[in-house]
């Protein structure tokens, strides 16, 4: 293959890159699913601080999972909470709200770094695979 030829398919491949997002929007979506779920499973929140502890000193939160819908749509990643889990999420929790106790699950600023850290991982393997012509 000649150089003009090898830097064309370069080329080609780099142009790929614009629909990255959209193409790998679903294994993102996979991925913070699974994080958040992690999270949940050891009661903390998205920047891995844990919860406070239930009234009676037992982890809270333990259902929140079935609450939990992470889905791509287009090149974002949307993630909801519904019941209970929205209401602790948010603060609003009966009986919690007066104490300022909240759980948070999912994002709300900033991403935290082993989060940042697993998205990173899906990024790069899907970029580096275009790049490799894949």
């Amino acid at each position: 293959m000649s150089s003009e030829a090898a830097l064309d398919r370069l080329i080609a491949r780099i142009r790929e890159l614009g629909h990255l997002p959209e193409r790998i929007a679903p294994e993102v979506a996979r991925e913070l699913d699974k994080q958040l779920r992690a999270n949940i499973a050891a009661g903390r929140g998205p920047d891995g601080k844990a919860w406070p502890l239930r009234l009676d000193g037992g982890q809270a939160l333990q259902n929140a999972g079935a609450e939990l819908t992470v889905r791509a749509e287009g090149s974002a990643v949307v993630a909801t909470l519904r019941g209970n889990a929205a209401r602790h999420h948010l603060g609003k929790a009966a009986g919690y709200k007066a104490r300022g106790i909240v759980r948070r699950i999912l994002p709300s600023r900033r991403l935290a770094k082993p989060l940042v850290a697993a998205l990173k991982a899906v990024v790069l393997r899907a970029g580096g695979k275009v790049l490799r012509g894949g």
